[in-house]
């Protein structure tokens, strides 16, 4: 069967009107650069195709077309071309480039891009609009409840991504009564005239590629073998039965930056990655439930790049902990956001903090991800990330949190949080809704997370007690890694006089003096890390009734302390006690170590992580309080 070809056909103006060339301003100005933003349009469009119970696969490759690609591409479907001329310009300057660049956006596991191919056409009944919503009209509503798009007017940046706004679309359609493959050829220009019969012929500038009906006048997608043999002379994916979804090819893909100046590939490649992390981690986590997780490749020239699990690629490490709690609907690890007039529950709120661990970078410059994380990732039930709000960094330079708040599933509380995003789905804009209970929902929600987002490096300066690390603390444990390094083991940093702390009075109370460092090693015990020793007197009372030293490790942030499991992503333990007395020495475990009555000094073993500060806080315990 020899290789079919497509023919062209251009929108004519209807009776009463179109839009005409505008469809391209219809984007707005998102606040995402280019690249973000087709991403995001691209993966949020497959999320919502995915109705098959299976989780979504989406491979996203940047390569060159082929000298014969390239032949197929100029004669079997531009072989057409528009008749206004700067759309005609950039098509031919396309076919005569050697080994154009294009990206291809391609989704496995969804429905592909079903119903009918017509809009002025559809049959009594029809639910599934996909093709017409994508191909053909411009602002359709959504037909996926709570899911990721809207108004559908975020498919414009494929087209201003292409050097000529131009892109293909091959799809194998999945459905309960469909199984079709479709391949289409579209493009987005001028509106120009065309001089026929004493009138003015008008076209709105949209032109598509397929087959064209008998009467000439319209363009169908082509479709099955021959939308297959096409399909693979361009080089698109393999898709069947088993492999339904849909492939968008950007033609010439634009991949100068702001200057001017080329990107190659494989930075444009790590940007994609970057992007897929930074705005669908909570759907790539591997917590989220096998149906509604999303799989990820990107592939530079037939290479794949590593996609890393966001789980252990910080700081979304941090943010995955908070959605986690989120997500285990324990309701003493969330903050619940509501209205009162109306009441309403609006959302649900986790804070993460903890040690500000080492970046791993995907790009040189200008990276997605922020140097420290003081962050409120937003979004709404279908978990894509909307925007992230940004508050306050702790005192602590080593140590950084992160917060997500999800939208309640109540349905009116959503759809006013899905009306109030712009047509690039990257921000909650409270007016752009009309007076009434969804801008308050809005203007609430809004108002609480930037509340917490300020307050929560201020939550964590309370001072502890006892638990004052002493002037050197911070630094030493700063220096840590310095240390280790030299090979310096027992007796690294000043060692504290034994008698630091001591008084000569006997107290009412059965007390231990304030802990100070007294030196850091490395490994103890099954434990290889840093290990930070503590020492204290212990001094007893008249009846000699403190039987029991125990106490808590802790963060130490410029003096103070975070204490709560609840907020830190990883904390410092206490391995051991040790208790030098006039009766003689003994060992203790975690929980503390009897020291039955006796005075004397007891050091304790703490396990340093990574980074961080440390602090120690002792009691001593009474027979009546075991």
């Amino acid at each position: 069967m020899p290789l079919p070809f497509m023919k062209l056909h251009s929108e004519q103006y209807g009776k009463s009107g179109n839009i005409g060339e505008n469809f391209r301003k219809l984007l707005g100005s998102p606040a995402l650069d280019p690249l973000q933003t087709v991403i995001r349009e691209s993966v949020q469009n497959v999320l919502d195709a995915a109705k098959l119970g299976k989780p979504p696969e989406v491979l996203i490759r940047l390569r060159r077309l082929t000298d014969d690609q390239m032949i197929a591409l100029s004669s079997r479907v531009l072989t057409d071309l528009p008749e206004e001329p700067d759309s005609r310009e950039q098509i031919e300057r396309l076919l005569d480039t050697q080994s154009p660049l294009v990206l291809e956006i391609c989704d496995f596991g969804t429905t592909g891009l079903g119903g009918p191919t017509r809009s002025d056409q559809v049959p009594v009944g029809t639910i599934n609009t996909d093709f017409i919503d994508f191909l053909r009209n411009i602002g359709s509503s959504r037909d996926t409840s709570h899911g990721g798009g809207t108004y559908g007017f975020g498919k414009v940046s494929l087209y201003a991504m292409s050097q000529c706004n131009t892109i293909l679309v091959d799809s194998f359609v999945f459905g309960d009564s469909e199984k079709q493959r479709r391949l289409m050829g579209c493009h987005v220009g001028k509106s120009f005239g065309v001089e026929q019969h004493g009138f003015l012929n008008r076209y709105t500038g949209r032109h598509w590629w397929g087959t064209l009906t008998p009467e000439g006048d319209f363009a169908e997608p082509t479709i099955n073998s021959e939308a297959a043999m096409i399909a693979e002379a361009l080089g698109f994916p393999q898709r069947d039965e088993n492999r339904s979804g849909t492939s968008i090819m950007i033609l010439g893909f634009d991949n100068r930056d702001e200057d001017g100046l080329e990107d190659s590939p494989e930075v444009i490649g790590a940007r994609v990655v970057e992007t897929l992390l930074w705005n669908f981690w909570p759907r790539m986590m591997e917590g989220t439930p096998a149906g509604r997780r999303l799989n990820c490749e990107v592939e530079v020239n037939g290479v794949l790049m590593q996609v890393p699990a966001p789980e252990h690629f910080p700081p979304l490490d941090l943010f995955c902990m908070a959605m986690d709690k989120i997500r285990s609907e324990e309701e003493s690890h969330v903050a619940q956001i509501s209205s009162q007039r109306p009441v309403k529950e609006l959302g649900r709120l986790a804070i993460q903090k903890g040690v500000r661990a080492k970046r791993t970078p995907l790009v040189e410059a200008e990276s997605l991800f922020p140097v420290t994380s003081c962050h409120i990732a937003v979004m709404r039930p279908v978990e894509l990330v909307v925007k992230y709000f940004e508050g306050d960094p702790l005192p602590d330079e080593r140590l950084e949190w992160a917060g997500v708040f999800v939208v309640d599933e109540d349905d009116e509380v959503e759809q006013a949080f899905a009306d109030a995003e712009p047509p690039a789905h990257d921000d909650w804009i409270p007016d752009n809704l009309p007076k009434g209970h969804s801008k308050t929902f809005v203007n609430v929600a809004l108002r609480e997370i930037k509340k917490s987002a300020r307050e929560v490096a201020a939550q964590t300066t309370s001072p502890s007690v006892q638990g004052e690390a002493g002037p050197s603390l911070a630094k030493v444990a700063g220096m840590i890694g310095s240390i280790l390094d030299k090979g310096a083991g027992d007796g690294a940093g000043a060692r504290q006089s034994k008698t630091a702390g001591s008084r000569s009075t006997t107290p009412k109370k059965a007390r231990v003096t304030k802990p100070v460092f007294d030196r850091l090693f490395d490994g103890h015990g099954d434990y290889q890390g840093p290990v930070a020793v503590f020492r204290s007197d212990v001094i007893q009372d008249q009846k000699r009734s403190g039987v029991v030293v125990c106490g808590e490790a802790m963060f130490a942030i410029d003096g103070s302390s975070i204490t709560s499991d609840k907020e830190l992503a990883e904390k410092p333990e206490i391995l051991e006690y040790r208790f030098e007395g006039t009766s003689g020495s003994i060992s203790g475990d975690p929980r503390g170590v009897a020291i039955r009555g006796d005075s004397g000094t007891v050091e304790v073993y703490v396990a340093m992580p990574g980074q961080g500060a440390v602090t120690l806080r002792l009691d001593v315990l009474g027979g009546d309080e075991l």
